[in-house]
Formats: structure tokens, C-alpha cells, sequence
């Protein structure tokens, strides 16, 4: 595996499906999933098998930095 990192999908009117979830799975590089909506039961078991980490119903403002705190 290339370096890791973590997806972060800020969908808040759709969830992360299980054929989403192999796209994800499958870039061999994703250590963790954050989404500001769901993760279906099929999606969770796909993450499960391949040790993919998931936050589902992650707070959007959470996500968003003002512009001062970035370039701090």
C-alpha cells in the first residue's frame, strides 16, 4: 500500500453504498472514510473486510476551517 490517507465525502443527501464503498476499497490507499451522511449495511461490511476505518453523520461545520485558522 502507497502512503494512506483519509476520503472524506461531504454528502449529506445520499449514502455511501456498497459500490461506492469497492470504488473506495479498491484505490488500495484509503485508511479511513468521514462522511457527513450514511453508510449503508453492505458499504460498513465492504470497509469491514478491507480494515477501512468510517465516521458516518459527521458534522459538515466541523469540516470547514475559517481562513485565519488555515493559514495559522
Amino acid at each position: 500500500m502507497d502512503e494512506c490517507y483519509i476520503e472524506v465525502k461531504a454528502w449529506t443527501t445520499k449514502k455511501i453504498d456498497s459500490t461506492k464503498a469497492k470504488e473506495i476499497r479498491d484505490k488500495n490507499s484509503v485508511a479511513g472514510v468521514v462522511t457527513t451522511g450514511g453508510i449503508t449495511k453492505p458499504a460498513k461490511e465492504v470497509f469491514d473486510e478491507a480494515d477501512i476505518a468510517y465516521v458516518e453523520y459527521f458534522p459538515e461545520e466541523e469540516l470547514m476551517q475559517p481562513e485565519a485558522e488555515e493559514k495559522g
